[in-house]
């Protein structure tokens, strides 16, 4: 009886040590390792392709109702209305969205090709779109970020059509010396910024080897601060935000979490970025972290110590995760990003995709790869219930790493 005895006691304590890991807090740490046994949520990975077309760097807006998404276009700026993002799933109807272009630039104009990366964005009561565009006679390394003005932001931002909208031109007091593309807008301690992707001013005039983070503070949603310059906050300095000679950081944009601290501020907050060659698979999204003090500071900002999302490690696809956002959907956060379906498909075929994305102390956490694709609404929603089942316990790696200065 005693071996019996022995070996029911021994199941006993496993079950009680079982039990006891599955009610600790969220989160348990050691400090003399960058491993950590934590405990999360079980996390649902599908990747839902939200179009059938080629949707380069998407940015989505709610507003009034219903979802607004534009993306690059190169000789225009679209604009697409639904009252869904699943409206634009590539199996939906073609009715249930409202396609057409914000702003066709004048042929000739130096704004007038490669029209990439626009943003729509709600400042001082109305509707502004940044993008970047090329001189068809300078191309791409005349790439300048300009400005729309639109309508009032308390409707619609299609506004009565494309003459709702004016071409107010670039930046005022911006450097117009410095290649620039990808510019986002935020607020950040009560003043506005513009963060972009540039070639370091130093380099040669033809130098599209290498492309850093800046941010310039904003009097005005058209207007620097007078005075003001351009600070490079990151560089791509580890060698997974490289391609060969490659050095990419782009498509900043700001995040936050959905929970708070005590005083108020989000648990984290920081920047969204893209880095490597986005017409590869090796392109891939990592984030800066806000650490306090002057944003203007490189010393103020601490980079992922790894991806946030990239192509999964078997091969498999959608391909090149990048140019991404964060939305809150269906009390969800969601990454909003492109990938491509197959491997070589270049700067052709990135459609717009959505992944789910987990929050706590250390920032968001989305796998480190891109998931499983569908097209399929119902298969999407089922994850949902997988992201919200018990906690298990995993081995994670943090993120974060040394703060990023340029060497």
């Amino acid at each position: 009886m005693r071996p019996l005895r022995r070996l029911l006691l021994t199941l006993l304590a496993l079950s009680s040590i079982y039990l006891l890991l599955n009610l600790l807090p969220t989160r348990e740490t050691t400090e003399s390792s960058d491993t950590a046994m934590v405990l999360r949520p079980t996390y649902d990975n599908t990747c839902l392709t939200l179009t059938s077309q080629n949707t380069p760097d998407p940015f989505i807006v709610f507003a009034q109702g219903n979802i607004y998404l534009t993306f690059t276009a190169n000789t225009r700026i679209p604009l697409w209305e639904a009252i869904s993002i699943f409206s634009f799933l590539k199996d939906s109807d073609s009715a249930l969205v409202t396609k057409g272009p914000l702003f066709i630039p004048q042929p000739g104009t130096p704004w007038s090709e490669r029209l990439w990366a626009p943003e729509l964005h709600d400042l001082e009561g109305r509707w502004w779109v940044y993008f970047a565009a090329a001189d068809p006679v300078l191309g791409n390394r005349s790439h300048r970020l300009y400005v729309l003005r639109g309508p009032p932001s308390s409707g619609s931002p299609r506004g009565e059509g494309p003459e709702d909208w004016t071409f107010v031109g670039a930046v005022k007091g911006m450097d117009q010396s410095q290649w620039a593309i990808d510019g986002t807008v935020f607020t950040l301690n009560g003043q506005l910024y513009l963060a972009y992707s540039g070639w370091p001013v130093s380099s040669p005039p033809d130098d599209e080897e290498t492309q850093a983070l800046y941010l310039l503070p904003l009097s005005y949603p058209t207007e620097a601060i007078a005075g003001a310059t351009a600070a490079q906050i990151s560089f791509p300095s580890e060698p997974w935000e490289k391609t060969g000679d490659i050095a990419i950081q782009e498509g900043p944009q700001w995040i936050a979490a959905p929970h708070l601290t005590p005083s108020g501020e989000p648990e984290w907050q920081g920047l969204l970025y893209s880095c490597s060659a986005s017409w590869t698979a090796h392109y891939k999204m990592a984030t800066l972290q806000y650490l306090g003090g002057d944003p203007m500071a490189a010393t103020s900002w601490r980079k992922s110590r790894k991806p946030l999302l990239q192509s999964d490690a078997d091969g498999a696809g959608p391909y090149g995760p990048g140019h991404g956002m964060f939305l809150q959907e269906g009390g969800e956060t969601v990454a909003v990003f492109h990938a491509t379906d197959q491997v070589g498909d270049g700067n052709q075929g990135r459609k717009a995709r959505m992944q789910r994305v987990l929050w706590d102390e250390r920032g968001p956490w989305m796998g480190g790869w891109v998931g499983r694709e569908t097209s399929s609404k119902e298969d999407w929603v089922r994850g949902a219930a997988s992201a919200e089942s018990a906690t298990i316990i995993a081995e994670a790696e943090s993120l974060l790493g040394p703060s990023d200065t340029r060497p």
